[in-house]
């Protein structure tokens, strides 16, 4: 089945609106995830930069904390006692140690505050060594302490008043038990899913949320690599695990540590789908509004071509004669159109009339021909409606076309016909049979009017010079039809007959027919 123009336009816009609505969520979709995510990396690298600021402010603290107990220390160094009370003195004011150590030049631990057992003991681990060989504050790399404990050492030398090296006063975090760093780093200030992650300058672990993970390297991820290049940034990485997060990270110069806070990418976008959901609904209203207003003004577009086109079909199936139509013309196109088209349905309507006035007429007179006077006999039969019937030859016609030629033969039909115009009336038919053979249809006229009428024609012909230049006489049969059981055959016999005897009686006369009732 054909579709009309008004349900293209209806699918070329729906798909249009649903073109423009999906454009719409999508770019909406994928900026505010672009913002979304731009947000979040943004967040982590401002909170990672905060963190490590705190940080490197906290440890900074704690090496001028034990840089001023330092001289305390030295004026105490050989009081075992007394360093043990300024050890705990110290620990109880910076909370910021998990435990606190003087070790002498030579390794040997002189106290510790709380008392962890080695006291005595010669220290050989990384920390310890590194500060005895450094001589100058320091914060040493993770390390396993002779205690078991993985912890870092964070150190200043002790010096004498002449400036002979006595050894390095120190405190220790341990990194899988609470600690300073713990209680900066624990907690994300997004309480979903996000956390905070450092690593040292090698790519282990420092701190973990997961207190099993502190220690391990993750040297291979890829922000851990920026930091261990000293960078600072933040982007879109995938963890150990396979999972994606969205992390700021900040390298720490005074520790050579990298902070990195990172969000659960999923977490990022779970708002997404809401958003998107959100404009929808927003957007409804307003779509189901355009889409009734398309309906409107689509039918309005519509209206007049699709008239216009019924218009056009009731020309072609009434042959080119079809009742006029209002069509609205609102706009240029139809109103082009449908002036077009209605000013071709007339051209062709008067062309259909002419083509049926020439099929009814004939040509050499204008009478009415054979077939159109047999379709107004058939639909008076038909209407059983009385009329009378002229039948009229030429007196000596043969003579007139060998004597004058058959042009001018053709005149003198053409006078006959003009003089047969004259005497009928309106409602009244003069057909030319053929020849020069003639009839009037009389309509609702008796016998005796008939006759009348036949006999003005005769006196008429026969006074007036014809085209010959001479005096031209006819015969007329005159029959009526008020016998609705006659046939139009022998209705034409009678009158034939009447015509007939005209011509034997003389010519230049009328005989009525006899009548069958």
């Amino acid at each position: 089945m054909i579709k009309t123009l008004r349900f293209w336009i209806m699918l070329l816009i729906s798909f249009a609106m649903i073109g423009i609505l999906s454009i719409a969520l999508l770019s909406g979709y994928f900026v505010t995830k672009e913002n979304v995510v731009n947000n979040n990396l943004e967040i982590n690298r401002v909170y990672s930069m905060k963190l490590a600021r705190l940080t490197e402010e906290v440890f900074n603290g704690m090496q001028s904390n034990l840089q001023v107990k330092a001289s305390d220390i030295v004026a105490n160094i050989n009081d075992a006692d007394k360093l043990s009370d300024k050890l705990g003195d110290l620990l109880t004011s910076s909370k910021n140690f998990n435990s606190l150590s003087v070790v002498g030049r030579d390794g040997l631990v002189l106290a510790t505050s709380p008392e962890i057992g080695i006291v005595g003991q010669i220290l050989d681990t990384p920390g310890p060594q590194e500060a005895l060989y450094e001589r100058k504050p320091l914060i040493s790399e993770p390390y396993e302490a002779a205690t078991g404990r993985l912890l870092i050492l964070i150190s200043t030398p002790l010096w004498n008043e002449k400036n002979e090296y006595l050894g390095f006063l120190a405190g220790t975090i341990y990194l899988q038990e609470d600690n300073i760093i713990q209680n900066i780093l624990d907690e994300h200030f997004y309480e979903d899913g996000s956390y905070v992650w450092v690593v040292d300058n090698k790519g282990m672990l420092v701190y973990h949320p997961d207190p099993e993970r502190i220690g391990t390297s993750v040297a291979e991820n890829e922000v851990a690599q920026k930091v261990l290049r000293h960078e600072n940034g933040a982007q879109k990485v995938t963890n150990s695990e396979g999972l994606e997060f969205l992390a700021g990270y900040t390298f720490i110069k005074s520790s050579k540590w990298g902070v990195v806070s990172q969000t659960p990418y999923e977490v990022s976008a779970a708002p997404l789908a809401g958003m998107v959901n959100k404009m929808l609904l927003y957007a409804l209203p307003f779509v189901l509004f355009l889409f009734f207003l398309t309906l409107i003004l689509t039918e309005k577009l519509s209206s007049p071509l699709r008239k216009l086109a019924m218009y056009s079909v009731g020309l072609k199936e009434k042959g080119g004669l079809s009742e006029e139509v209002d069509i609205p013309t609102w706009y240029y196109e139809a109103k082009q159109l449908t002036e077009t088209i209605q000013e071709y349905a007339k051209k062709q309507e008067q062309t259909v009339k002419n083509f049926k006035e020439r099929s009814y007429t004939d040509p050499l007179t204008g009478l009415r021909n054979r077939r159109y006077g047999e379709k107004v006999i058939e639909s008076w039969t038909i209407a059983k409606q009385q009329f009378s019937m002229i039948m009229i030859d030429i007196d000596h016609f043969k003579s007139v076309n060998d004597t004058y030629g058959h042009q001018v033969g053709d005149d003198v039909l053409k006078f006959l016909a003009g003089k047969m115009n004259e005497v009928v009336r309106d409602d009244d038919v003069c057909v030319r049979l053929g020849g020069e053979e003639f009839i009037i249809l009389l309509a609702k006229t008796d016998l005796q009017e008939a006759t009348t009428i036949a006999e003005r024609l005769r006196m008429n012909v026969s006074s007036a010079l014809c085209p010959t230049n001479e005096y031209l006489t006819i015969s007329s049969g005159v029959g009526v039809y008020d016998d609705f059981n006659e046939s139009i055959e022998d209705l034409f016999n009678r009158v034939d007959v009447a015509l007939y005897r005209a011509k034997m009686e003389g010519r230049n006369r009328v005989i009525q027919s006899e009548s069958t009732l």
